[in-house]
């Protein structure tokens, strides 16, 4: 007799009997042949995606380094020319002083204290080859020698907001050195320079072409698109404007020892210690000055002891302002022993 309906399985007999050879610990695997399939799909399906994937990196790639073809084209001949110049004139520098050149007729009819110009301040040995003074002016600030030697009327530069890209900052400032918010102040110091115009030199180039992912490719799209924007067009009316060229190579002492928790530079600038100063004309590269000094100050200490590092940066101030008198002394002016204030 046929089952009654109660006796019936429910459902599709082929459900009911999977369901059975599960209980039974019989369970039914694809065949090999459906495995096969399903890894050549997911394999060509991650080909495709990393095809596709290193196509958009190519294309941005490919985009950004014609972009910087084109800026190259156009600044390369105001920039470049100008940077190797500055650069043997460093490297000539720290590798032979020489004798004292002062020409004095010269600057008794061309004052560039008061003028727009460019500054560096190295170690002279950073001042070995272009690479290296390169990356040696992260550490070129402003100091003492700017403020007791040049007359130019500039705004505090630590007076504004902090910052890290000149986007961050309002129309006609820049992020300087300090990174603070503050008009471009005189004399403009090459490390901004080199900051602002990195996109034009070969290794942000390299960069770009070592850069195997999107995020890395897309940090130095960004920071291209910031530079054309913001930081270059001051950079180059800063250049073109600039009418001397102003570098001090300062040499260590023999056994001279860096403190704990100092740079080298720092610590090398607040101790007596012999300087290289020399002064370009860019207009036609002549050199109007040339001379090697080494300045000793005494600083008095008036109320509670002060702090070790507030003594160190007090002593840097005064030495790099001894410094500059040397330089108005050399260059005869009267007035050279007055101590100017510290930025």
């Amino acid at each position: 007799m046929p089952p009654s309906a109660d006796e019936r399985p429910r459902g599709l007999p082929s459900l009911v009997q999977s369901k059975q050879d599960r209980g039974a610990g019989r369970i039914r695997w694809p065949a090999p042949k459906i495995w096969a399939w399903i890894g050549l799909v997911m394999a060509v399906t991650v080909i495709v995606q990393w095809k596709w994937a290193q196509g958009r990196l190519e294309s941005e790639r490919s985009g950004v380094l014609a972009k910087q073809r084109a800026v190259v084209a156009e600044l390369g001949p105001r920039w470049l020319p100008l940077r190797d110049r500055i650069e043997r004139w460093t490297i000539e520098l720290a590798k032979d002083p020489t004798t004292d050149v002062v020409e004095t007729e010269i600057l008794k009819g061309w004052s560039f204290r008061d003028k727009p110009g460019i500054y560096l301040r190295l170690d002279a040995e950073q001042a070995t080859s272009p690479e290296a003074i390169r990356k040696a002016a992260n550490d070129s600030l402003r100091d003492g020698f700017t403020a007791c030697l040049f007359t130019v009327e500039n705004k505090n530069q630590l007076s504004g907001k902090e910052c890290k890209l000149t986007r961050d900052c309002a129309f006609g400032e820049i992020c300087n050195e300090l990174d603070r918010c503050a008009p471009p102040a005189q004399p403009y110091n090459l490390r901004v320079a080199y900051r602002s115009l990195r996109i034009l030199s070969e290794d942000w180039v390299r960069e770009v072409q070592d850069a195997t992912g999107e995020l890395r490719l897309r940090a130095l799209t960004t920071f291209f698109e910031d530079a054309v924007r913001d930081d270059i067009p001051i950079a180059v009316d800063l250049l073109a404007r600039a009418q001397y060229f102003a570098v001090v190579l300062d040499e260590a002492p023999p056994n001279f020892q860096v403190p704990a928790g100092m740079s080298k530079s720092e610590a090398l600038r607040a101790v007596p210690h012999p300087s290289r100063v020399g002064i370009w004309r860019l207009s036609d590269n002549k050199l109007v000055l040339r001379i090697r000094r080494a300045p000793e100050v005494e600083l008095k200490m008036a109320g509670a002891q002060l702090d070790e590092r507030v003594v160190s940066a007090q002593k840097r101030q005064a030495l790099s302002c001894a410094l500059a008198n040397a330089v108005r002394d050399a260059m005869g002016d009267t007035q050279a022993g007055i101590v100017a204030p510290a930025p």
